[in-house]
This record gives C-alpha cells, structure tokens and sequence, in this order.
C-alpha cells in the first residue's frame, strides 16, 4: 500500500481524504500552518501524524506520495520540492500560476522519473469521458468547441462552502479547467492561435473576474471560451459541433444531436467520482501502474494559452 500524504488539510485537502478513505486509504500524515485545523483533520480523518511544514512531513520515510492542496500560488514550488525529494505528487488544478510554472512541475517530474499528477478532474468527469470516447471512437474532429464557466465567486469561498484566506484565480483554476477541456477536446494537431484577454483586476480581489478567449487550429478549427467570477446565473457547459454530430456536457448530463445519452444524476455525485477516479489513477500509476490520463506534463499547451491570455490583459 502507498504511503500517501496530503498537504493543505483545507477544504479540498479534505475531499481528497475522502475520496482517499473510499478507496481504502488512510493518509501516512497531513501538514499545514494551523495548528488547529491540522489537528481537527487529523482527527476528523484517521490520520496519525501531522507536520507543521512540508519540508518536515518529507523527512518522513513513510511518505512516497503526496497529495499538494494547499492555496495555488504554493502548488508550483511545493509539487517540485516533492519530486526533488524523490516522491510522487498528485497537485491540485492549477499546477502553478503562470506557464513557467508549469513547465517546473513538469521539467521536475522528468529529472525525478516520478508521476506528476495534476487535479484537472474534468478528465475524469464521466460525461466528459463518454464525450471523448465517442470522438475518438467514430473519427469526429470538431470544428467548433465552446466552454462556457460562469459562477459567482466575488468572496474567498470554494465549491465546498468554505471560506478561505487566499483569493481564488479564475484564469488559472477555472481558467485552466475550461482551456485543457477546450483542448482535449479539440485535438489540434499542433499549437494554436490565441487571442483574448483577461479583465482588469476588480477592486474587490485585486484580481481578474472575467476572460475570454478563443483560438484556432493550424486546420482552421475553432474553439471559445468564457470564465467569470461575476456571474448571478451558474453556468457550466462544453459544447462540441462537428458537422456530422453535436455534442453538449451540462453539468451531469451528455446529449447528443439534443437526445440526452448519459445522465450522472447530480452534479455533486458526479464530481466526487471524478475525484476518487483521479486519486485511484495517481495511486494505481505510484505502484507501477499505466500513467495517470493528466500528468504536468499534458497540461503545458492550455498553460501556453492561458499565459497568451494572461499577457493580453486590459489595462485600467
């Protein structure tokens, strides 16, 4: 049994425990900065040892993996301290806050020869993955993806409920979920055109709220996305045309051509299987297993876009 670790025992720190104790697995210990929060999910979770910092909890000869959920802008320099000590890591989305970012997670992983997972669960969604499989399965390229990730996130809190002390990027997190489905999706051949922007930093994040973006492929295939922290009416679709089939992920839900030909119940369900597939892909490639569907590695190409976004932002 792999000796896994999870560092950040916050809110998504306490999903993936979860999704850990599904699978049969205790975490070998957790580390974190708050002594009480630490404690409370030691408890809460079976876990045995807990460490103040990460750089104690990798003296731990126990730990082989680590699970990285800490606020994003530790993901980068956390994911490759891991990997230089030897260890497997599974890092929660995104990976790091810009394309270097990135890139040193997944230069790292090669330099360690160990797996460097990356939470971008939408491959693990299964009307995401039905959707694919019936891509590759009938030979269909699309010729026009849109995404579309509207939420109202204007306070510090997650999809679990909880308030946090770190404020959220909807370019790299949602931003990076909705380019990598874009993407996957769209299967260029090679790297594409961007153009879009970012949104000004609202005053009450000192962040950007909104992006939009589109590229094209070298075949001339289009795909758009939109992203907002802003928006009073939740939204979360990928719709895929081709000319021979259109395709739409709602939530739970997979239609083709309108008639509906997966329904995953709620959204929440749905989610956490993602999740469990996820940690059961990191754990299952950590024991010499084929490799997890996402590794940092995959993701430089959305990185790239989301970096051309970034560079495009509109000055106030």
């Amino acid at each position: 049994m792999t000796g896994v670790a999870i560092v950040g025992p916050g809110a998504i720190g306490d999903v993936h425990a979860q999704a850990l104790a599904r699978l049969g697995v205790t975490p070998v210990a957790v580390a974190g900065p708050k002594p009480d929060e630490l404690a409370a999910f030691a408890s809460t979770h079976g876990v045995a040892r807990t460490y103040g910092a990460l750089d104690d909890l990798l003296a731990d000869d126990d730990v082989e993996a680590v699970i990285v959920a800490t606020p994003s802008h530790l993901h980068a320099s956390q994911s490759v301290a891991v990997l230089e000590s030897g260890r497997h890591v599974l890092c929660e989305i995104p990976v790091g806050l810009s394309a270097s970012d990135a890139a040193a997670v997944a230069d790292a992983a090669a330099r360690a020869g160990r797996v460097a997972a990356v939470g971008h669960t939408l491959r693990y969604w299964e009307p995401h993955r039905r959707l694919q499989d019936r891509l590759e399965s009938t030979g269909t390229l699309p010729s026009l993806v849109v995404v579309r990730q509207l939420m109202l996130r204007q306070t510090d809190m997650g999809w679990t409920g909880k308030l946090r002390d770190w404020t959220d990027s909807a370019l790299w997190h949602h931003g990076g979920h909705a380019v990598d489905a874009a993407l996957w999706h769209l299967r260029p051949a090679e790297p594409v055109t961007v153009t879009g922007t970012a949104a000004p930093p609202w005053p009450g994040s000192g962040s950007p709220m909104d992006v939009a973006g589109a590229f094209v492929t070298a075949d001339g295939r289009l795909a758009s996305v939109a992203v907002s922290y802003h928006s009073r009416e939740a939204v979360s679709d990928f719709l895929v045309i081709a000319p021979e089939r259109t395709l739409l992920v709602n939530g739970a839900v997979l239609r083709e051509n309108g008639e509906v030909v997966y329904d995953g119940g709620d959204v929440a369900t749905v989610q956490f299987d993602a999740v469990t597939a996820q940690d059961r892909a990191f754990l299952d490639a950590v024991a010499g297993g084929p490799p997890p569907a996402v590794q940092a590695a995959d993701i430089l190409p959305a990185a790239r876009v989301l970096a051309t976004l970034e560079a495009g932002a509109l000055s106030t």
